[in-house]
């Protein structure tokens, strides 16, 4: 695979490191070509549900050139290898199984995640607090956008979830792909949104969504006692902000940050931001 940010400032290399259960992610890694750069502290990405690493080009590419930066792709994702010769079950897309992937990968690339900085959004954010509460995931600091505290779909998705995968296709393109548009303001968001439906792995699809679902992310959010910033936008339709900052309100140790939009938190202006907060709260 070639480099998709082509950045000149740090070496790319695809990796398929194993997680949990025999999984096998599709993890990008960037090294900074300057030694001392290199030297830094790593950052751990891990994007939201069937995000699409196009749609970070800008923060990644700014991000590597500071940084160590491990992107990991969570279990619906396309290019995931799953056990050879497993049926791929509802369970095995739970946020438990992604946060204890994330552990494993990590670790497997040498490094330990209590020693890492972390970045995620949306599923991604989700599966880190998770972890923190369950004990199976440790940071050094997480900066978390719009993390689900619940997925509550839309009733004609629920009622899609029961269908066989393979209708899917239309049904995306025909209302599913139309919905978001019309729901979604930001049009950033809709351009990255519009991309990832496009690109979903459907069969996964379904099984993700129906265990994503019945999950809940409330109890035991106090037992989080890392730095956590919980980043959230107004004008994001997608993601519940009033949520969002009641579970920074939970925890132990978390911050709410502002930002002026969802799409914003995917450009190189946000990066400044972050790093000033890891600062701050390492000091």
């Amino acid at each position: 695979m070639e480099d998709p940010l082509g950045s000149e400032a740090a070496d790319f290399d695809e990796k398929f490191v194993e997680g949990s259960g025999g999984w096998c992610l599709r993890t990008l890694v960037w090294t900074p070509k300057v030694m001392d750069d290199a030297a830094n502290r790593p950052v751990v990405v891990i994007p939201g549900w069937t995000s699409v690493v196009e749609g970070w080009i800008p923060l990644l590419a700014d991000w590597v050139r500071h940084r160590p930066v491990i992107y990991i792709e969570t279990r619906e994702k396309n290019h995931t290898k799953s056990p050879d010769g497993r049926r791929e079950q509802v369970a095995d897309h739970s946020i438990p199984n992604h946060a204890m992937d994330m552990d494993a990968i990590v670790r497997n690339l040498g490094h330990d995640p209590s020693e890492c900085d972390w970045f995620a959004s949306s599923l991604g954010s989700t599966s880190i607090l998770h972890g923190l509460k369950e004990g199976t995931l440790s940071v050094r600091t997480a900066f978390l956008l719009a993390p689900n505290s619940e997925f509550k779909f839309p009733l004609w998705m629920v009622f899609l979830s029961s269908f066989p995968w393979w209708v899917y296709p239309p049904i995306m393109r025909l209302i599913a792909i139309p919905y978001m548009r019309w729901k979604v303001k930001e049009p950033g968001q809709k351009i990255r949104y519009t991309r990832t439906m496009r690109n979903a792995d459907m069969r996964r699809l379904k099984l993700s969504s129906r265990s994503n679902r019945a999950y809940s992310v409330w109890d035991g959010l106090q037992k989080v006692t890392a730095p956590i910033a919980i980043c959230v936008a107004k004008s994001d339709v997608l993601h519940a902000h009033d949520d969002a900052i009641r579970i920074a309100e939970c925890l132990d140790n978390g911050e709410v940050i502002e930002v002026p939009s969802n799409q914003f938190a995917h450009e190189a202006e946000i990066r400044p931001i972050i790093e000033d907060w890891i600062t701050r709260v390492t000091e």
